[in-house]
């Protein structure tokens, strides 16, 4: 009975351990401070979902969790997103994005997102790897963004 109940920590550890994103923080290339970086891997529980094309050469920004925000998105010190949020975090939909086609450029491009209402802002080089960016923004300025293949809710 034991080494079932054994098996069973193991067995429940592996599986909360590898649905967990792996995550560091990094230094922002202009922007004061750091950003929390989320790398998502595709799981066996992805199957059904939307997956993004690996050889896709583009990427797309989607801004998740709660804004109440004056937000800008940047590709290569270039404009490309200009908004007021009002996302109260309940949202079933992926409403707010932007993306941008980099198949043209001949460095990956960096992305810079600023809050004008929290004076907060992050910039990042684009993981090639990954064609979706989950931006999240807490109450506080701080940033985290995840990485990701997997298209969450549509």
């Amino acid at each position: 009975m034991k080494s079932i109940f054994n098996y069973l920590v193991i067995a429940i550890t592996i599986l909360l351990f590898s649905c967990k994103p792996s995550e560091k923080v990094i230094k922002n290339i202009s922007c004061s401070g750091n950003v929390t970086l989320q790398y998502d891997k595709i799981k066996e529980g992805d199957k059904g979902k939307p997956i993004a094309k690996k050889d896709l050469k583009a990427f797309t920004v989607y801004f998740l969790g709660t804004f109440k925000d004056s937000i800008q998105g940047y590709v290569n010190n270039k404009l490309h997103y200009e908004k007021y949020l009002n996302l109260d975090g309940n949202s079933d939909s992926l409403n707010e994005y932007f993306g941008y086609n980099y198949s043209k450029d001949t460095n990956m491009p960096i992305l810079k997102i600023i809050s004008k209402t929290k004076n907060s802002c992050f910039d990042l080089v684009i993981d090639k790897n990954y064609k979706i960016v989950y931006v999240y923004l807490s109450d506080n300025g701080n940033w985290i963004v995840r990485f990701s293949n997997v298209y969450y809710l549509q």
